[in-house]
């Protein structure tokens, strides 16, 4: 049976000791949170590990969405995605997914609480002693079902519009272990491709469709039926017409803290110069 998961960390490749030619593995702990970062450097590493070549970042926690911790996590996130962004240039954020279904609201969520500063120039930028931000562009696209757009053919036509140095994509993921449900946020310089984590995959966003780098971030927030039945009943058939996807009883909760724990730790990585309590005040 095939199992399913968007974490690159939960490959069958990466679950024996020894690592598939082409992949390097470092994992750390410190303040109770395991970093994993998983770097790809060939097609044959590609082809164990199923992901394309790239980096791969994985932060786990049983505490991430503690609300005495979102700022200390949303810190480490942002010293994460400083890793990947690139440091200067525009920057265009993507909150994928549909906010009328809860597990699949992460993306539009967290677009609802990114800065968008492209529009501060000139003397209102100075007036308001912004100037310095990095030029920000923010979309909550929707899903094909509601606008009928390829969420790959509105990202193209943005982009030559706008032209920004990079893509941040914001999305809900799939989990192969229940324990990653809301407590794993994993970033890659890869791309993604909208809706996998429900199983409508899209066309993929990434260097090779936009024609700039693409950084996803996500939060797991469902696990496939199949996936979920191997691990706990030894591989039961869900027939085709049965299956479905799983998600905490907490969803809203689990959906709304990982929305803003993902757009704090963006606008601070993406606003470097800027404290937490001044996003703060811009957001609200």
């Amino acid at each position: 049976m095939s199992i399913r998961t968007d974490l690159a960390t939960e490959s069958d490749a990466l679950c024996s000791d020894s690592l598939p030619n082409g992949v390097t593995r470092e994992v750390t702990q410190q303040d109770g949170v395991c970093v994993t970062r998983i770097h790809i450097t060939n097609q044959e590493g590609a082809k164990a590990i199923g992901r394309p070549c790239g980096n791969y970042i994985t932060l786990e926690t049983e505490r991430l969405l503690s609300p005495q911790n979102l700022s200390q996590e949303s810190k480490r996130l942002k010293e994460e995605l400083s890793h990947l962004i690139p440091e200067n240039g525009s920057v265009l954020v993507i909150g994928l997914g549909n906010e009328e279904i809860t597990p699949d609201a992460i993306g539009p969520l967290a677009a609802d609480e990114i800065l968008a500063t492209r529009h501060f120039k000139g003397e209102l930028a100075d007036s308001l002693g912004l100037s310095s931000l990095r030029p920000v562009s923010v979309l909550a696209p929707g899903v094909l079902g509601q606008t009928g757009l390829e969420v790959s053919e509105v990202i193209v036509a943005l982009k030559e519009k706008i032209n920004p140095d990079a893509v941040i994509a914001i999305d809900a993921l799939a989990a192969r272990s229940i324990n990653r449900l809301g407590n794993t946020i994993q970033i890659c310089d890869t791309g993604i491709s909208p809706g996998s984590g429900v199983q409508n995959h899209r066309n993929e966003l990434s260097f090779r469709t936009i024609g700039v780098p693409v950084i996803a971030i996500g939060i797991p927030t469902v696990i496939d039926m199949s996936t979920l039945l191997e691990d706990f009943c030894n591989g039961a058939i869900v027939p085709p017409d049965r299956a479905m996807m799983v998600t905490p009883r907490d969803i809203d909760r689990v959906a709304a803290k990982s929305a803003r724990l993902i757009a704090t730790g963006l606008n601070l990585a993406l606003q470097p110069k800027l404290s937490a309590e001044d996003l703060i005040a811009l957001t609200e």
